[in-house]
């Protein structure tokens, strides 16, 4: 009885996980169809992504005391209304400033939506002691490449965002009220926690796994807004060749998750983000000294391999922490990531522009290392022998 109720729990926190990653996903891939329906400029886009980047931090920030408030299932249920409605509004948009004003929307929405989501599956881990956040964050990938590839295909159709938005978020909204009703209720947080803490008041521990998650996080930003420009300006590759790079990368970051938690069960949290991070240098370092554009696009793989279990365990670790309460811990881990996520890569840009591109992307391989060194934390921290997550 125990293990369904895991299932179905675990099933409906993946299905809330899958959409900030459809929205995101449709929303970045149909940035032409904006830009034309609007009349924006390449300066205005990038503004509007800017709205929806900070709304988000913005809403990051809130999150924790508001799931404190009222709890994380009213507040994942707002948050993924909010980014379900924001996402045809986008695709109604006719004025800049309407665009701007949606992304804004949808930020807030898609922050709400990621702390809430994280925060349950924390909830489930601890209910059920049992690991599930890669299969989530696998489930956010899938979300992410299925709002891409349903973008493609409404684009190719000739059909704008509204179109696109209504259709396919009309469809994934059918299972909405029953997946609502199968989240677990939040439970207290347990006492009896260390005292050691960050300037913050907030564990030193957990503060910890922000940083490392940040560092993870700013790491496969850089893939996604620098490697296709790498190959083909650095490496040679034709554009179709360099365009292959992030669809590579996620492939292999969902295939990882998948099975990232029966990897966490097996090896435990030290070995797998210590292996992970050592893989994914090794891939940044394939990618910065190989001379062939393939070879490249094999460097990008094994980072998505080596970072895919990293930001679940993170997550998993800082709501394990006793004392501390999921969604604030959530909260904490979120707001990091994402800084690292919005801030980090652009400054990648600076730095490029100054020293070249390829030395700049060492500070990459820089950051996997630190996550390695980082994993030493994770060595069973004090308070947690009685308490490590088993499999079923």
């Amino acid at each position: 009885m125990k293990w369904t109720e895991f299932t179905t729990a675990r099933a409906a926190c993946a299905y809330f996980f899958i959409c900030p990653g459809l929205a995101y996903g449709m929303l970045t891939s149909r940035l032409p169809a904006m830009k034309a329906q609007t009349g924006s400029d390449e300066a205005q886009i990038g503004f509007f992504l800017l709205c929806l980047g900070v709304a988000s931090l913005l809403s990051l920030s809130a999150s924790g005391w508001l799931i404190a408030r009222w709890g994380s299932r009213p507040i994942l249920k707002t948050g993924s209304l909010v980014l379900i409605a924001a996402l045809p509004l986008c695709g109604l948009a006719a004025h800049p400033f309407q665009l701007g004003a949606a992304c804004a929307l949808a930020g807030l929405g898609m922050g709400l939506a990621d702390v809430s989501v994280n925060a349950q599956g924390i909830q489930i881990e601890r209910r059920f002691q049992t690991p599930c956040m890669a299969f989530m964050h696998a489930s956010y990938s899938f979300g992410g490449m299925a709002g891409a590839l349903t973008g493609a295909l409404f684009a190719r159709l000739d059909m704008g965002l509204f179109a696109n938005a209504v259709c396919v978020l009309g469809v994934y909204a059918c299972l909405f009220p029953l997946a609502m009703k199968k989240l677990v209720a939040d439970a207290p947080p347990v006492s009896g926690g260390k005292k050691e803490t960050a300037a913050s008041g907030l564990p030193f521990f957990v503060v910890m796994c922000g940083v490392l998650s940040m560092f993870a996080y700013a790491a496969e930003g850089s893939v996604g807004e620098w490697g296709s420009l790498l190959l083909f300006s650095s490496k040679g590759a034709s554009e179709s060749l360099a365009a292959c790079v992030f669809a590579v990368f996620s492939a292999a970051t969902i295939g990882c998750r998948l099975f990232g938690d029966r990897l966490r069960a097996g090896l435990g949290d030290f070995a797998l983000v210590l292996c992970g991070a050592s893989l994914a240098a090794c891939g940044m370092a394939l990618v910065l000294f190989a001379p062939d554009a393939v070879i490249c696009l094999l460097g990008y793989a094994l980072m998505g391999v080596g970072l895919a279990p990293l930001v679940p365990i993170l997550f998993s670790r800082a709501g394990s922490w006793p004392g501390i309460d999921p969604g604030k811990a959530s909260a904490v881990v979120s707001t990091l990531s994402y800084s690292g996520l919005l801030f980090f890569p652009p400054s990648l840009g600076f730095i490029a522009s100054r020293h070249g591109l390829k030395n700049a992307l060492f500070l990459i391989l820089a950051l996997c290392l630190l996550i390695g060194a980082g994993a030493f934390l994770l060595k069973t921290p004090p308070g947690r022998k009685s308490r490590q997550l088993c499999s079923h």
